[in-house]
C-alpha cells in the first residue's frame, strides 16, 4: 500500500490530518520545518529546513499520496503587491510540484485549498462550478495554485484532487487567534470585547475538524473515475456570526462583552455545496455546530 505524506504537520490542520491518519490502514507520514506540536504521539514525522523542496521523498515512494497543507496559513499576513504574493507564496507552492515531477513521482496529490476563492456570490450554496472571485491576497494565493496545479497534472500525468475547505474548527491546537470560533471563545476566557460588525446576519459554513479529517481519509483510500477532482468540504449549511455567538454563550453558559461596529456594505454570505463530496466519497459530515462547539470548549478545557 503506497505511504501517504502530509505537508505541514506542525500546523493546526496538518496534525490533525497526521494524528487522524496514522489511524487507517496506510502507512502515514508528517512533514514539517518544525517538530510536532503534540510530543510522545508515536506519529512518524521528517523534520526537514524546507518542506517545499521534495529531497525528503524517498525514491521508492514514487506513487505516494501527498496531502499538501503546507503554505500560507493566515489571511491576516501582508503583501505589498501581487508580485510579493507570488513571489512570497505561489511560485515556491508551484516549485514543490514541478520538483516533485523531476523527481519521478507520479501519485496522487491532494491540496487544501479553501472556500474563500469563491469570493462573493449571491447564489447559495456554492457549487464548485461556480466564478471564482478571490477578495484577498490569501484567498488570491489558493486560486493561483489550484490552477497552477492543474496545469502541471493535465501536462505530468498524475492525479490531482482539489479540496476547497469551509471555516474549520475544533482542534485543541488552534489559537486564540485561529478563525473566528476560536476568536469568540478567547474573548469569554479574557473578557476583551468581542466587535460584531453590521447585523451579522451573513452566513458562513463551519466544519468540525473530525469531519474535515474523515473527509481527507476518504480521498486519500479511493480512486476517483477523473484524474483531477476538485470538491467542496464543509456542512452545506450556513450560521450567521449573530447565531454563532448566541450559542457560544449557551454552550458555555457564559456572556461576551460585545461591542456593536457599523459596516458601509454588509459581507455576502458563503455556505458550500457539498453534493459532490457527498456522492464521490460516501461521506456526510456529523458534527452540526452546537455539538462542535462543545466539543471545542471540551476540548480546551
Amino acid at each position: 500500500m503506497a505511504r501517504i505524506y502530509i505537508t505541514g504537520t506542525s500546523g493546526v490542520l496538518g496534525y490533525e490530518l497526521l494524528a487522524h491518519l496514522g489511524t487507517q490502514a496506510a502507512p502515514v507520514t508528517g512533514v514539517a520545518r518544525r517538530d510536532l506540536p503534540v510530543t510522545e504521539t508515536g506519529l512518524a514525522q521528517i523534520v526537514t529546513p524546507d518542506v517545499l523542496a521534495p529531497d525528503w521523498l524517498p525514491d521508492d515512494d514514487r506513487d505516494s499520496t501527498i496531502v499538501h497543507c503546507a503554505g500560507l496559513a493566515s489571511p491576516r499576513v501582508a503583501f505589498a503587491d501581487f508580485a510579493d504574493l507570488s513571489r512570497r507564496e505561489i511560485e515556491p507552492q508551484i516549485g514543490f510540484a514541478e520538483a516533485l515531477v523531476a523527481r519521478g513521482w507520479a501519485g496522487h496529490l491532494v491540496y487544501v485549498s479553501s472556500a474563500g476563492v469563491y469570493g462573493d456570490t449571491d447564489e447559495l450554496p456554492i457549487a464548485e462550478t461556480a466564478p471564482l472571485q478571490p477578495k484577498s491576497h490569501y484567498a488570491l494565493q489558493k486560486m493561483a495554485v489550484e490552477q497552477g496545479l492543474t496545469l502541471l497534472a493535465n501536462r505530468h500525468g498524475f492525479r490531482l484532487t482539489i479540496l476547497r475547505l469551509a471555516n474549520a474548527y475544533g482542534s485543541p491546537l488552534a489559537g486564540p487567534r485561529y478563525g473566528v470560533v476560536n476568536i469568540l471563545l478567547d474573548a469569554l476566557e479574557t473578557g476583551a470585547p468581542f466587535k460584531l460588525f453590521g447585523t451579522g446576519e451573513s452566513l458562513r459554513d463551519y466544519i468540525h475538524v473530525s469531519d474535515f479529517c474523515r473527509s481527507v481519509a476518504r480521498v486519500c483510500a479511493l480512486a476517483f473515475p477523473e484524474r483531477i477532482v476538485t470538491l467542496n468540504i464543509g456542512t452545506g449549511q450556513g450560521t450567521s456570526l449573530a447565531r454563532l455567538v448566541a450559542l457560544v454563550q449557551e454552550v458555555t453558559g457564559r456572556e461576551l462583552v460585545l461591542q456593536r461596529e457599523p459596516l458601509d456594505s454588509e459581507i455576502k454570505s458563503n455556505v458550500l455545496k457539498i453534493d459532490r463530496a457527498r456522492a464521490l466519497l460516501d461521506w456526510a459530515p456529523q458534527v452540526d455546530i452546537e455539538e462542535g462547539l462543545r466539543r471545542t470548549v471540551a476540548a480546551m478545557g
